[in-house]
């Protein structure tokens, strides 16, 4: 069985405390990490053994009990003690960095399927930074956490632990002094880490913040630079960055002194010791070496826990980091079979009383109609009417507050996603077109297409032409969102996509909308070719490219209007869709003329212009 991570919570919130989110960010990788994070403690200790042995030989040389075998006994365990040093740390590393790289890779892929699984509303309601960021950053901060502050959280403990052991069997109540020490220095770290922790969440979300802002300049420079405003938008950005600047700012200055606090209060043990062990000797309790063997051992305890030092902002970040992730985790999938319990009849397309809202604003209200398989069916109506949700339903990109979507009879929601969109394929307004090359793009929903079928739904969809003058012809890369490509060139790209995937479901949003109108004829033909034979719901502006359509919904506030051919809707005296083609002929009829003649001007008619 492959091996997962990111693995899913049964109840309740994903995150629950940085060590038991790390485990489940590892999934079945958690059980090697631990056994790295053991190995790193054991070299700890092994590293601890040498000093013990040191301290029983001056023990041994004051009591001028030594003898040669011993010396040899010494030796030898104090080598194999630092080879298994070497060896666990190697171990160790290999153990916690290889498991924690390759969980946290299957982590984000997994992380990216939720995401797939989430309502589209959810994903647009997140800030592209918020996304971004949990993807980059948070699982970077997390690796980090995961692989080196872990490690060396408890690797730390490992050589003071052996000490104090041996302390306890040469004087308990010194032994009781150091540890006392160390005790008291927890409230404090715990009372930091919270802080820090805090602190270090608002950070997150500042710099998730400044990611997106910096998407969006980039994204948005055309228009800035169109408007002259590129200045104001970089602002916006830096302003974002000066945040950040002033939450780290704020992290030192809150955080440093209470930092230096806590690790004072536990090297405060070490004046401790000293003055508890100047007090036994003074009082008779020990003797000279044994108050020496402790000085020395008091060094050794408290040095690894100052080393840890620097890794503490590490694991204060890495648990915010979790933290992170998880608010993305538990985002609410939308619910969907997960094997085929019904298969659709036929391809008809109903409606069944839905209602539907974004957040609290209702966008359609009990909408019923069934568009009949074969058949198209025209949406229309004035802009925030609902038309492209109604789209969205049926592609299941939201789920209706109330009532159904049905293909071939069935709820769709019935179906598995596998189902659904076997039945369906969407053509945009706006095209997305992924950094790969023109094959690839066309063959999107069917990779395993040959090259002969790829061409034959590039010629249908008037394609073949402008791709073959492209440098590579297929083989071209076009630019992230097709950037490279013009509109109508991304227009009929999209259709041939369409068109091999050949879904008996065809879903148009207005694809003809931003169109020239030499590019447009070529789209319309394009389009011919791709609903021929299909159940076909459009949504249109342009009301003469649906006048053949076979129903024609007009929609209004949320509601269905009118509906009907356009010949019978056409003849509805005051209708909806009358005043729509009234006004549209009206439009069709405006020109843009040139300035009104001024007085004693021999400037021509303001009659004439161009359409």
């Amino acid at each position: 069985m492959a091996e997962q991570a990111l693995s899913p919570t049964p109840s309740g919130p994903f995150y629950e405390g940085a060590v038991p989110t790390a485990w489940r960010v590892l999934g079945d990788y958690a059980g090697r990490l631990k056994v790295g994070i053991a190995l790193r403690f054991l070299q700890a200790m092994f590293g601890g053994i040498p000093v013990a042995l040191l301290v029983w030989v001056v023990d041994q040389l004051r009591e001028d009990s030594l003898t040669t075998s011993e010396v040899w006994l010494v030796t030898i365990a104090t080598l194999i003690a630092i080879a298994a040093q070497y060896v666990t740390w190697y171990v160790s590393n290999y153990l916690t960095w290889t498991n924690t790289y390759y969980a946290v890779g299957k982590a984000r892929i997994a992380l990216l399927e939720h995401v797939q699984r989430l309502p589209l509303g959810t994903i647009r309601s997140q800030t592209t930074g918020d996304v971004t960021t949990a993807f980059s950053t948070d699982f970077e901060t997390a690796s980090s956490y995961i692989s080196n502050g872990l490690p060396a959280l408890f690797g730390a403990v490992g050589l003071p632990l052996v000490v104090v052991i041996a302390m306890l069997f040469i004087d308990p109540p010194l032994a009781a002094a150091i540890t006392i020490s160390l005790i008291v220095g927890v409230p404090l770290f715990y009372w930091t880490n919270r802080e820090f922790k805090e602190l270090a969440l608002i950070r997150g979300d500042r710099l998730a913040d400044s990611s997106g802002r910096m998407l969006e300049y980039v994204q948005g420079i055309a228009v800035s630079r169109a408007f002259n405003r590129t200045t104001d938008r970089l602002s916006q950005f830096g302003r974002a960055v000066a945040s950040i600047r002033h939450i780290n700012t704020r992290l030192t200055i809150r955080l440093l002194p209470v930092a230096v606090l806590t690790i004072g209060v536990i090297q405060l043990g070490t004046p401790l010791a000293v003055g508890v062990i100047t007090y036994r000797w003074f009082g008779g309790a020990i003797d000279a070496g044994t108050a020496l063997i402790f000085l020395v051992l008091v060094l050794r305890v408290y040095g690894p826990i100052v080393a840890l030092a620097p890794h503490i902002e590490l694991l204060r970040l890495g648990d915010a980091a979790l933290e992170r992730i998880g608010r993305v985790m538990d985002l609410e999938e939308q619910a969907t079979s997960e094997t085929p319990t019904v298969e659709p009849q036929g391809h008809a397309v109903e409606l069944e009383h839905v209602t539907f809202a974004y957040d609290s604003a209702t966008v359609l209200h009990d909408v019923s109609f069934t568009a009949r398989a074969g058949e198209t069916t025209a949406i229309v109506g004035p802009s925030g009417a609902g038309k492209s949700t109604i789209l969205n339903l049926v592609a299941r990109f939201w789920d209706p507050n109330e009532g159904a979507v049905k293909i071939g009879g069935v709820d769709i929601r019935e179906l598995t996603s596998e189902q659904l969109f076997e039945h369906i394929t969407f053509v945009f307004q706006d095209v997305y077109l992924f950094r790969a090359s023109v094959r690839e793009n066309i063959a999107f929903g069917r990779p395993d297409a040959t090259d002969a079928e790829i061409e034959a739904a590039a010629r249908a969809a008037q394609a073949h032409d402008f791709i073959e003058a492209l440098p590579l012809g297929y083989e071209t890369l076009v630019g992230e969102g097709g950037a490279t490509l013009s509109g109508g060139e991304r227009q009929r790209l999209s259709i041939a996509r369409a068109m091999l995937k050949d879904a008996p479901i065809v879903l148009l949003d207005e694809p003809t909308s931003s169109l020239d109108a030499l590019n447009e004829r070529a789209v319309r033909v394009a389009l011919q070719a791709l609903v021929r034979d299909k159940t076909v719901l459009v949504v249109a502006h342009r009301l003469p490219t649906i006048r053949s359509a076979d129903q024609i919904l007009v929609i209004e506030e949320g509601v269905i209007a009118q509906a009907g051919t356009h010949d019978e809707l056409i003849d509805q005296e005051g209708g909806r869709y009358q005043r729509l083609w009234l006004d549209r002929e009206r439009a069709s009829s405006w020109r843009i003329g040139a300035a009104p003649a001024v007085a004693g001007s021999t400037a021509g008619s303001a009659e004439e212009g161009t359409e």
